[in-house]
């Protein structure tokens, strides 16, 4: 409101006053970091308290600077594009930008830039959340949910894929190798005489067989191959895309796999193992009849005298 000369009352300079005074106070107050930029120019106008604490520059070091002149935003150069989208739009959100502080450390925030009007000029007002600690934690929550998922499908003691991951994933390759018309191959193995092992040297001695066998098989099997502790001293291992040839010769190289187990100071006996073998679509169709395929061409290997590879019957 003015009077009769023109100039602006008194409860109106008054007014601005208060108004100015308590955004200023909201300024310092702040528990985020702001910045105010000239639209124009890039210029820093201003940098609150918490800004300057965040990042280790004085206010002065970072006032009348450009934005991308100040190291802590130096990334913001290979983007110069943002600056004129924020010029023409009025908004610009990071929702995880990286800013180096002064002192090296990495800071992730969260960067919300609007433009205002103050008076007849247009100014960018850039709030700053510091999010490192928010961001820690989410990936501490997924490092161990992983982890968790992890224990869930593998074996204590072997450290290979458990039986029900087994099963699952074979329902799946099954599935993948009948839609792309492609052979599986499946191999069950277990160790002969084992239970004289256990009972002549102790459940320690089975362990450190069944720890061994565990080790061997991650090393021997391809990357793709899915090798499972299916129960006691059985193993399966998945060879997807395998055919009969190739599956029989894998199962002919694990059989030949040394174990010499020590123990105590002394080796144990010598131990070997017998192999059935299985594959799709020849030996069966679904999980439950490949399986049962290739476990009882590991007990006909068995029958016939151990460490040998049985191939099922069609």
């Amino acid at each position: 409101m003015k009077d009769a000369v023109g100039k602006t009352s008194a409860p109106r300079r008054q007014s601005m006053t208060d108004s100015e005074l308590r955004y200023r106070r909201l300024f310092e107050a702040a528990q985020d970091g702001i910045l105010i930029v000239d639209v124009e120019t890039g210029l820093i106008m201003d940098a609150n308290p918490f800004l300057v604490d965040m990042l280790g520059y004085s206010r002065d070091e970072l006032v009348k600077r450009r934005l991308w002149e100040v190291g802590a935003f130096g990334d913001l150069e290979a983007n110069r594009g943002a600056f004129k989208t924020l010029q023409d739009q009025a908004y610009i959100r990071y929702e995880d930008l990286p800013l180096r502080a002064r002192s090296g450390r990495l800071i992730q925030v969260e960067f919300v830039s609007n433009v205002y009007l103050v008076g007849e000029d247009r100014v960018i007002q850039c709030n700053i959340r510091d999010i490192t600690d928010r961001k820690t934690a989410e990936a501490a929550l997924i490092k161990s949910e992983a982890l968790l998922r992890e224990q869930s499908v593998r074996d204590h003691l072997t450290g290979l894929f458990n039986r029900r991951y087994l099963e699952e994933t074979l329902e799946r390759e099954l599935l993948r190798a009948d839609r792309k018309r492609l052979p599986l191959g499946v191999i069950m193995l277990d160790v002969d005489h084992f239970k004289q092992f256990n009972d002549s040297a102790s459940h320690a001695a089975g362990d450190a067989i069944l720890r061994e066998l565990g080790r061997r098989l991650i090393e021997l099997v391809r990357r793709e191959d899915i090798a499972a502790r299916y129960g006691g001293d059985e193993f399966t291992v998945i060879l997807p895309d395998a055919s009969l040839q190739v599956t029989r010769k894998r199962a002919e190289l694990l059989r030949g796999i040394n174990l010499q187990i020590p123990l105590g100071g002394q080796e144990l006996a010598a131990v070997t193992l017998s192999l059935g073998v299985a594959v799709f679509p020849g030996h069966g169709t679904n999980s439950a009849v490949i399986l049962k395929a290739a476990d009882d061409a590991l007990y006909r290997a068995k029958a016939a005298g151990r460490n040998r590879v049985v191939v099922a019957a069609r």
